[in-house]
């Protein structure tokens, strides 16, 4: 039987059997290819962006022994690095570790928590008193600078740094919320977000009476601080289980931009 355009129904679906096989091979042929491109990024993009990493901690640990006991004038070594920190228009608290203030100009106003991970990376290699040379392998060694921070020792910690830990897994959870005219009386308006410390009384049948609320940053570290050594283990975990989703997600979020760059590039 043939159709307006002189065509059997038989060749008409011959023809669409044999363009969709060709598009369920050409599909295959796509992933493979990206896979493959995946798989080469893996061991030489990816591989070689975080050697320039560890690279980079290195340096910034060669910086901080120069800062400390290094040889030569180590006054005047701190007199530029002074300099550039003003330069910078960068502002530490007194609080704030020679540690800190390298990372922070080095790897200048970028993610918050990414200026965490290495700043405790390099704080770890100091801690561990690893020689300038063996830096890079030691901390592929460990698994990365996120691993390397998510596995320092808890005795190495310092109050804030428990305290931020405590605070990723608290503050994913609520108990209750609580308000009376009392506190609303308290309410300050500039300390809307902020965190803050209150003292309680367990009563009888579980509830608890709140007898006021402090606003104090190092009151508030201290009791995160406080909780993260009564809950270690179940921090520590919590923490490095939200790392590896995110290596992860950011891993997935690469693969798709080079699939997407591909994709682009194919349809020029």
């Amino acid at each position: 039987m043939q159709n307006n355009f002189g065509e059997t129904k038989f060749e008409v679906k011959a023809v669409a059997q044999s363009d969709s096989a060709a598009n369920v091979s050409a599909m295959r042929s796509r992933i493979e290819a990206l896979a493959l491109e995946r798989e080469a990024w893996e061991t030489t993009a990816y591989v070689r962006s975080n050697e320039l990493l560890y690279g980079l901690i290195q340096k910034c640990y060669a910086l901080y022994i120069d800062l400390t006991n290094g040889t030569g004038d180590v006054g005047a070594k701190k007199v530029g690095f002074k300099d550039y920190i003003n330069s910078k228009g960068y502002v530490f608290k007194d609080s704030t570790p020679l540690t800190g203030k390298i990372i922070r100009c080095v790897f200048g106003d970028r993610d918050r928590r990414r200026l965490s991970t290495y700043h405790t990376a390099l704080r770890v290699v100091v801690a561990k008193k690893w020689s300038l040379d063996e830096v890079p392998a030691k901390i592929a060694e460990a698994g990365g600078v996120q691993e390397l921070s998510l596995n320092k020792g808890s005795a190495g910690l310092t109050t804030q740094e428990k305290a931020k830990q405590a605070l990723r897994v608290v503050g994913l959870h609520e108990l209750a919320t609580v308000s009376s005219d009392k506190l609303a009386a308290q309410n300050n308006p500039e300390k809307k977000g902020e965190h803050a410390v209150a003292v309680v009384t367990q009563n009888a049948d579980g509830s608890y009476t709140i007898h006021c609320v402090v606003h104090s940053e190092s009151v508030v570290n201290a009791a995160l601080a406080r909780y993260f050594g009564t809950n270690k283990e179940q921090i520590t975990n919590a923490n490095a289980n939200a790392a590896m989703e995110q290596k992860k997600l950011t891993q997935e979020q690469l693969i798709e931009a080079a699939a997407n760059e591909v994709a682009a590039a194919q349809a020029a």
